[in-house]
């Protein structure tokens, strides 16, 4: 199966790396591209930046070469990312995973699932950081262990804002992966992926599991969360939900 990594807000290719590297080992074609006007693309500016140019880099990834059979794995702000790409390009998807991830609706952006409290921070965030375009990340953020601040803070880099601001909306409607999981991280609470969690973790289409870690899982558990890969990926290429 040909997995396809797509990384939160701040973040960029190396958020994933050493899932990748056991993805990989496992025997998986495995692709961890980073976004536009993030980490080494981040001197493409902010303002021409948004969801659309996110979800167009992933399925554009999924187009261009020739990829089938993907499992999407999005983490945090990569499940907006995730959705469209799968949106857009349906008929190459296997299945959709979200660690701590937002699930939109159509119509729905970040600042809708996140909230309004959240969306006035980030806003007031990039008023002062560079008048409006993007959000910089915070210096020691509550839902990360204060050890993995300390090693990957440096790479992170400012998030444009329009990615959160920007909704989702369905190109192909009622053409959803057949297969989709959540993966919660519960130590992180409160968080708006409690609530998304609620939601989603009692449809039939979907399948729930929780870690025991803090919202930056995928670089503290890259053990844990290659295995959950690994596990939806055998169970999903036999056509199992």
């Amino acid at each position: 199966m040909t997995i396809v990594l797509v990384h939160g807000a701040w973040g960029g290719s190396w958020t994933w790396r050493e899932v990748a590297r056991r993805l990989s080992a496992a025997g998986h074609e495995v692709h961890a591209p980073t976004l536009t006007g993030l980490a080494e693309r981040s001197h493409v500016a902010p303002e021409h930046v948004n969801l659309s140019s996110h979800i167009a880099d992933i399925a554009g990834l999924l187009h261009y070469e020739s990829l089938s059979n993907v499992m999407l794995v999005g983490h945090s702000y990569g499940g907006m990312v995730v959705t469209g790409a799968a949106d857009l390009e349906p008929d190459r998807i296997a299945g959709v995973c979200y660690i701590d991830a937002f699930v939109p609706r159509s119509g729905q952006s970040l600042f809708d699932l996140s909230g309004p409290e959240r969306a006035a921070s980030h806003r007031a965030a990039a008023q002062a950081h560079d008048g409006g375009h993007s959000v910089p990340r915070p210096a020691n953020p509550a839902n990360s262990m204060p050890s993995s601040a300390a090693q990957f803070g440096h790479l992170f880099t400012p998030q444009p804002l329009a990615t959160m601001a920007e909704p989702f909306v369905a190109k192909n409607p009622g053409r959803a992966p057949a297969r989709r999981h959540y993966a919660l991280c519960r130590a992180y609470n409160p968080s708006p992926f409690h609530a998304i969690a609620a939601r989603v973790k009692t449809q039939p289409e979907w399948t729930y599991s929780e870690f025991d870690a803090l919202h930056d899982v995928i670089r503290t558990h890259p053990d844990e969360v290659s295995q959950l890969v690994l596990n939806l990926a055998r169970r999903w290429s036999v056509g199992t939900a």
